[in-house]
């Protein structure tokens, strides 16, 4: 495995180092944050407060996008001859490539699940990044789930909005069905159980992939019964519609990071 430094201890930070501990892969890699505190995960030889100590082949970025101006600042273009992965949203690779005068880039966003190893990671490559660079990459985000390449950049922002995001849609949802149940006259504590058990058995009957989604819905929904009486009402309120408009806005919102 190529030696790498991931730069930065925060939540996805954290949640790399911890997927690649757990896949034991993580024997080359150091751990990079200017909060000390934050470096506990990583043996005491693979810790770094200074950025500019990086010395590893594959600098990972995983700092605030606001954050990277001030960090290329003091780093300069020391990370120029260095293969470059960047999990900042918003920050395209040609400002990378214009800070840090590097050629080898990818650019990837992960999502929520990579805290539990079951992450959704998509990720795009400059064409200076090597077959084993490319690898190295899939080696990485394989460690905190499923992986997913990316062909042109401009793709990342359908897949912020539907993966990077996503995860939020499915916890309103949890929201929405458990003070359904409370307002039901179910107490708070079942209700909460419901909604996590509902979209947990869901996730796993999806998983098991003997049938996609629409067909489990289908399955369930029996002519004339409550399942058809409340689909009905999410249909005639455009439900659908509603749900194309805020991803849709969730797309032109990463673009619009991208370019400010």
């Amino acid at each position: 495995m190529i030696s790498t430094a991931i730069i930065g201890a925060g939540n996805m930070g954290s949640a790399l180092y911890g997927g690649l501990v757990a896949a034991g892969k993580a024997e080359d890699v150091w751990l990079c944050d200017e909060n000390a505190e934050k470096l506990s995960p990583a043996p005491a030889d693979r810790r770094l407060t200074d950025p500019q100590e990086a010395t590893a082949d594959c600098v990972v970025l995983v700092v605030k996008p606001q954050s990277f101006p001030t960090l290329m600042q003091s780093v300069g273009k020391k990370w120029s001859n260095r293969f470059i992965i960047s999990v900042m949203a918003g920050v395209t690779m040609e400002k990378i490539a214009e800070a840090a005068g590097a050629s080898s880039i990818v650019r990837a966003m992960p999502n929520l699940g990579a805290r539990v190893q079951r992450g959704i990671t998509g990720w795009v490559a400059t064409p200076a990044v090597s077959p084993d660079q490319a690898r190295h990459a899939e080696e990485i985000f394989s460690a905190m789930g499923m992986t997913v390449r990316l062909r042109e950049e401009s793709t990342i922002d359908g897949f912020t909005a539907v993966a990077g995001s996503g995860p939020a849609y499915v916890f309103l949802l949890a929201e929405l069905l458990e003070q359904e149940a409370i307002g039901l006259g179910l107490d708070q504590k079942t209700s909460s159980k419901i909604a996590r058990e509902l979209l947990t058995s869901a996730g796993l009957l999806l998983e098991g992939g003997k049938k996609s989604a629409a067909a489990w819905r289908e399955a369930v929904t029996s002519k004339g019964g409550t399942t058809e009486a409340a689909l009905r009402v999410l249909r005639e309120r455009g439900f659908s519609d509603i749900f194309h408009d805020a991803i849709a806005a969730a797309a032109e919102r990463s673009r619009s990071l991208s370019h400010s």
